[in-house]
C-alpha cells in the first residue's frame, strides 16, 4: 500500500511538472496576446520590456533596451523643432497601425526552434465595411527558440522580408552613427 501511494505521488509530480512545462503555441499566444492588446506599440518602455521578458528571448529584450537608449540619445540631440530620428508605428507586428487578429497554422520544428506563419489583420473602424481602407491583412513567420526550460520568442520576420532583430540592429547602427552631439 506504502509502494503505490509512493508510485502514486512521484506520478503526479511527474504530470504537474510536465503541465508546467510550455508549448511553442502556448509561447505564441502569450507573445500575439501581448502584441494585440498594445496596438500602437513602438519601443517599449522599461515596465512593458519586464512584461515581454516573459515571451521574449533575452538577446531580443536586450536590443529592445539599446534601442531605447538609440533612441533618448536621438531625441536628446536633435534640435528643437526637428524630428529625433526614431522608430514609429508597431515594431512587432508588419503593420504600421499593429494587427487587431491573428490566427497562425501548424508549427514547423527545425530542432530547438520552431516556425509559425501568422496571419494578421488589422482592421480600421472608421472606415465602412467593405471599404478599401477598412482591412488590411498580411502574414508574419515568428521564430520561437527554447531556452532554459520555455520556448520564447527570438525573431519576427516581415512579409516584406526584414526582421525585427534586423531592423533593430540597423536603427541601433544608425543612431550610433547620427546621433552623437556635434
Amino acid at each position: 500500500m506504502r509502494l503505490i501511494a509512493i508510485l502514486l505521488s512521484a506520478l503526479l509530480f511527474a504530470l504537474s511538472a510536465r503541465a508546467e512545462v510550455q508549448t511553442p503555441e502556448d509561447a505564441m499566444r502569450a507573445f500575439y496576446s501581448w502584441v494585440l492588446a498594445h496596438p500602437s506599440q513602438s519601443l517599449p518602455v522599461p515596465k512593458e520590456r519586464a512584461q515581454l521578458a516573459r515571451v521574449l528571448s533575452p538577446q531580443l529584450v536586450q536590443l529592445l533596451k539599446e534601442a531605447s537608449e538609440t533612441e533618448a540619445r536621438c531625441v536628446k540631440v536633435t534640435p528643437k523643432g526637428d524630428k529625433p530620428n526614431i522608430p514609429e508605428g508597431n515594431l512587432f507586428v508588419g503593420n504600421y497601425e499593429g494587427a487587431t487578429e491573428v490566427a497562425y497554422g501548424h508549427p514547423l520544428r527545425d530542432g530547438e526552434v520552431v516556425f509559425f506563419e501568422a496571419d494578421l489583420l488589422y482592421v480600421d473602424s472608421r472606415f465602412p465595411k467593405a471599404h478599401k481602407h477598412r482591412a488590411v491583412a498580411w502574414k508574419d513567420r515568428l521564430e520561437l527558440r527554447w531556452v532554459g526550460a520555455r520556448w520564447l520568442v527570438q525573431d519576427v520576420t516581415f512579409q516584406q522580408g526584414k526582421s525585427l532583430v534586423a531592423g533593430l540592429k540597423e536603427y541601433i547602427a544608425e543612431g550610433t552613427r547620427s546621433c552623437v552631439k556635434p
